[in-house]
């Protein structure tokens, strides 16, 4: 707890004193670079480049390779390798096509190659494509399978995009970025301080849930014949009319039960009722020099028993124990230590590498705290064949970027991890120190 409660104090020094740095030079300051990669709502830098360039197609996208110490997988987490593998490496190609104006083709191919300590391996594809409609700033329609409009990684997933070698856990495990739904949404401007994106999409596939990491594994989109039979409403409303400020609240609340047939402990047969709702909020600041940012969030789950049985069915007959309420949240500074430099003239050449308009070193420190099960239905565990994974755990990142342009990133951080929870269901919590590079283009 000493060490917590050092390292916050740590991060508390450094936002303020950089807070008076940039008050005391903000005169001498030079004006900040223009950006070459822009954003649309609701995407990340290189999937955007469709819609600022200036021929009628683009080809743009991102590329990360990660290694993670990490000797263990916590017991009951073996079939989600992304959360618990040593290396990874993935690539990523975005195909964009402006058929006119108003009507813009944009799609993702992806693939990844993960390893974990136990000596697994997987390889995936992913693809994702969707139709924008350009009708008016204050009403837009996009189509397709999509990123869904929640939380600040699921729309900022580019690894140049964040300071850590990995998402933070509490957008990995309650928030299970990156998040895809087919459906149709809206977006636009309401006035110069606020924007919105609202959309129906497919619900969550229940049958594949885990339960140490909530909804993620049952956001898979669907093609099969029930592939809509049932919904969920996404919406989420953005504040940016203080300047440098980002304030965003989102919502998601979906039918998870895929309408199939379960079994009861008593003999009876039923379809599986279950809704999922995950609400979250950010705060993000964002200078020259130094960034800050909290956010928070908090699921709910009703119909955690059906969900047992309904697991039961897609998990070789071990039911999942699903939180009926989980909650986390973080908080983030980080500041270019190049800034302390000075005029940093020993970096004004410009080279296929090092673009001195764009060098940074971030240095920053992140506390995170994630409850995966704050309330659940205990009675469940006196059931055979049962799984439960619990994270009530403290986590705290220490890291450091070196970024010598805006499109690439050389990433090292340091977590220390420690879970709360006790007993047999209790996740095994190590610390980590992670390496990775990330770029986009």
């Amino acid at each position: 707890m000493k060490k917590i409660l050092f390292l916050l104090g740590l991060a508390l020094s450094l936002f303020t004193s950089t807070i008076h740095a940039q008050e005391t030079s903000q005169e001498n300051e030079e004006v900040e670079p223009e950006t070459k990669f822009k954003q649309q709502p609701g995407l990340a830098k290189a999937a955007s480049k469709i819609f600022y360039s200036e021929k009628p197609w683009s080809i743009s996208g991102f590329g990360e390779i990660s290694h993670v110490n990490r000797n263990d997988i916590p017991l009951g987490m073996e079939d989600d390798i992304e959360l618990s593998y040593n290396n990874l490496y993935r690539f990523s190609t975005f195909f964009g096509y402006r058929f006119t104006d108003k009507i813009i083709w944009n799609s993702e191919v992806m693939i990844e190659y993960l390893q974990d300590p136990a000596g697994n391996s997987h390889f995936e594809l992913i693809l994702e494509a969707f139709l924008d409609f350009s009708i008016h700033k204050s009403f837009n329609v996009r189509a397709g399978l999509y990123p869904l409009n929640i939380g600040y990684i699921n729309n900022n997933d580019e690894p140049v995009m964040f300071g850590s070698v990995n998402r933070s856990d509490v957008e990995r495990i309650i928030v299970p970025s990156t998040w895809m739904g087919m459906g149709v949404s809206a977006y636009g401007v309401i006035s110069p301080s606020f924007n919105y994106a609202t959309g129906i999409t497919q619900g969550l596939d229940g049958a594949h849930f885990l339960s140490g990491s909530f909804i993620r594994q049952g956001r898979e989109p669907r093609f099969d014949s029930e592939a809509f039979s049932t919904y969920s409403y996404n919406g989420q409303i953005n504040y940016v009319g203080l300047k440098n400020w980002t304030l965003s609240a989102s919502m998601y609340v979906g039918q998870t039960g895929n309408n199939q047939t379960i079994q009861t402990s008593s003999g009876d047969f039923k379809t599986a009722d279950a809704v999922a709702q995950l609400y979250t909020a950010y705060a993000k600041y964002t200078q020259k020099n130094w960034e800050f940012m909290a956010l928070a969030t908090h699921g709910y789950m009703s119909g955690t028993d059906d969900l047992f049985e309904l697991t039961k069915m897609g998990n070789g007959g071990v039911g999942q124990v699903m939180a009926n309420q989980n909650v986390g949240y973080l908080v983030e500074g980080s500041y270019d230590l190049l800034s302390l430099f000075g005029k940093r003239s020993f970096l004004r050449k410009k080279n296929v590498i090092i673009d001195p308009h764009h060098v940074k070193i971030p240095f920053f420190v992140r506390y995170e705290y994630i409850n995966s099960h704050k309330d659940y239905n205990k009675n469940l565990l006196a059931e055979n064949n049962v799984n439960m994974v619990h994270f009530n755990s403290d986590i705290i990142t220490v890291g450091l970027n070196f970024k010598p342009r805006e499109e690439i990133a050389f990433k090292i951080d340091y977590q220390f991890r420690n879970n709360r929870a006790t007993g047999p269901y209790a996740a095994k919590e190590d610390n980590l120190l992670e390496l990775g590079i990330g770029f986009i283009f």
